[in-house]
């Protein structure tokens, strides 16, 4: 964009000051925080309580038995557990024809060949430990039922990849803030409908239509405000993010256990929503993309505003310097996905973005199904598991800004694989440290999954950057439907999972070490500066922090490289001495 680029008048008016701090701190805290409850709070809604048949007791003869007495003589046992889906095919006339004042327990091989067993023939009667009700235990999604459960979940899926497509192409082209506004609108309406209906059509129905808000209200809310701020604080919003989902998911299963019934907790998780209703009138719209849609006046006189809350003096001719950077910032058609293939680098670049979002997903959901041994407190377990990718948060914010983007992502998928081969040597012989090692390759994956949404910030264009990541997540969430599979697989071999995901980290750290390395770069506008976009970085580059005596130092003249616009010359050792 020649001398003047978006990221001077930026930083002319502020990009790290009070402006860029009530963003952070009264819009995204908060709303990271609630963002978890979207996606997972379905899994405590489908959980299926332990249940077995219920088996109507006479009115008069049965009232010296307690109700373990009843159930060891109308529910028989299957491996040790009282069966979920059957009963014996017995009548109360037949068991008065028993002696029942005895052991009862030593009637069971008895009861089984003499009457056998028959399927729930009242319905069915649930365990009160964990929840008061879930859908399952309502609507008896049990034993023949048994798919409606997971199909909810699938068509939850379903609506995340429909929504994707939706609101983030729909951000490209009307703003991220009435894109924004529009799922907060539909998830607080069809995310409270949702908990009424009571047919199967209109429970489906409404779930994926919920459920169409989640990615895109976190992939926008995270692009309005990194568009907003110093390259500097990409990292740390980001991370920021990250540490504030580990944070609202650890709390979740707080949530369910007070609840402990399942329209309770969707009340309790989907209407803290509706207080971010008045950010149609509170949330600035991105400067960028005003800028990117050729609205120069409105982007000045934001800009003016900005620089007025950070107590800073307006930069001489400010309109005609937008007005000029306009000019090579609009695009020359629709802003549609197509754009981001039309151009040989960043149609690599765009399919290196999505193989290793699609990785991240499959790595990360497949290895959280694996851990399956532990037992205990569901609520506790949760907690465990979702406190675990604290670290991860840290780790990512220190790593990407110390050793850059590209060789972090690549390395945290390697350890990622390292890990999993590791388990598949300790399956049967150390079941602790199996666990042990998939919370370690969970840690490494969350990690590289905080990178992955930072480098589609950086890389993707202001003019495609949410339709973009709309497309990776897309993809991504598509291809991710087969992770449960992955678990599966454990069916035929119990070391084939491990090995699946090994592959598939593998194939990550391939992808994510060909994307280019974006540390502190500015932003590219336009798709044809995303094409050009630190276009001639040699693969062996780095950008990173160098070790010496002292620590870790900031190479000599590294940030921020101007030539050829946004193309950074090849980092060479040559060309740092020479700056």
């Amino acid at each position: 964009m020649g001398e003047e680029t978006f990221d001077k008048i930026l930083e002319e008016v502020g990009n790290t000051g009070r402006h860029q701090h009530l963003l952070v701190w009264l819009f995204l805290v908060p709303l990271n925080f609630l963002l978890p409850w979207i996606p997972l709070v379905p899994i405590f809604f489908t959980a299926a309580p332990s249940h077995w048949c219920y088996v109507p007791r006479p009115a008069d003869g049965a009232s010296d038995l307690n109700s373990e007495n009843w159930k060891i003589l109308t529910i028989p046992k299957e491996e040790g557990e009282w069966s979920k889906c059957k009963q014996y095919n017995v009548t109360w006339n037949d068991l008065m024809e028993l002696d029942l004042s005895g052991n009862l327990t030593v009637l069971a091989p008895s009861l089984n060949k003499t009457y056998g067993t028959v399927g729930c023939q009242a319905g069915y009667t649930y365990s009160k430990e964990d929840y008061e009700e879930t859908m399952v235990s309502q609507f008896d999604w049990v034993c023949a039922n048994d798919e409606d459960g997971p199909q909810l979940l699938s068509i939850s899926i379903a609506g995340n990849v429909v929504g994707t497509i939706i609101f983030n192409t729909l951000s490209d082209i009307y703003g991220r803030r009435p894109s924004f506004f529009g799922t907060c609108i539909v998830y607080v309406t069809l995310g409270v409908i949702r908990l009424y209906v009571v047919s199967h059509a209109a429970l489906m129905a409404t779930a994926f239509f919920a459920s169409t808000v989640f990615p895109p209200i976190l992939e926008l809310s995270l692009i309005v405000v990194l568009e907003q701020v110093s390259p500097l604080w990409r990292t740390r919003i980001t991370a920021t993010t990250f540490i504030l989902w580990t944070a609202g998911m650890s709390t979740l299963p707080l949530v369910v256990w007070l609840t402990r019934d399942w329209r309770l907790m969707g009340l309790a998780t989907t209407l803290p929503y509706a207080l971010f209703l008045p950010s149609w009138w509170l949330l600035p719209e991105s400067p960028r993309w005003l800028m990117s849609q050729g609205r120069t006046k409105e982007t000045a006189d934001l800009l003016r505003a900005i620089a007025q809350r950070n107590n800073r003096p307006v930069p001489d001719a400010l309109e005609e310097k937008v007005q000029s950077l306009a000019k090579t910032a609009k695009p020359t058609g629709y802003f549609d996905v197509i754009h981001l293939f039309c151009h040989r680098t960043l149609f690599l670049r765009t399919v290196l973005l999505t193989v290793a979002y699609t990785c991240n997903n499959l790595v990360y959901y497949g290895l959280t199904y694996n851990i399956t041994n532990m037992s205990g407190n569901v609520f506790l377990n949760f907690f465990l598991l979702s406190i675990t990718e604290l670290p991860s948060n840290f780790l990512g914010w220190i790593t990407a800004e110390t050793f850059g983007r590209r060789w972090t992502h690549s390395a945290c998928f390697v350890l990622a694989a390292l890990t999993s081969i590791a388990a598949m040597f300790t399956i049967d012989e150390i079941p602790w440290l199996t666990t042990l090692l998939l919370s370690i390759s969970k840690l490494f994956v969350t990690t590289s999954f905080l990178i992955i949404y930072l480098q589609c910030t950086e890389i993707y264009p202001t003019t495609h950057r949410s339709v973009g990541t709309g497309l990776s997540s897309i993809i991504s969430s598509s291809i991710g439907m087969s992770t449960p599979y992955i678990a599966y697989s454990s069916t035929y071999r119990k070391w084939f999972p491990y090995m699946i995901v090994t592959a598939i980290a593998i194939t990550g750290a391939i992808s994510a070490s060909f994307l280019p390395e974006s540390l502190h770069a500015e932003l590219p506008q336009t798709v044809i500066e995303a094409n050009d976009f630190l276009k001639n970085d040699a693969y062996w580059s780095y950008k990173g922090k160098r070790w010496s005596c002292g620590g870790f130092k900031k190479r000599k003249g590294q940030y921020p490289v101007k030539d050829e616009g946004h193309v950074n010359p090849t980092m060479s050792e040559t060309n740092l001495d020479n700056q």
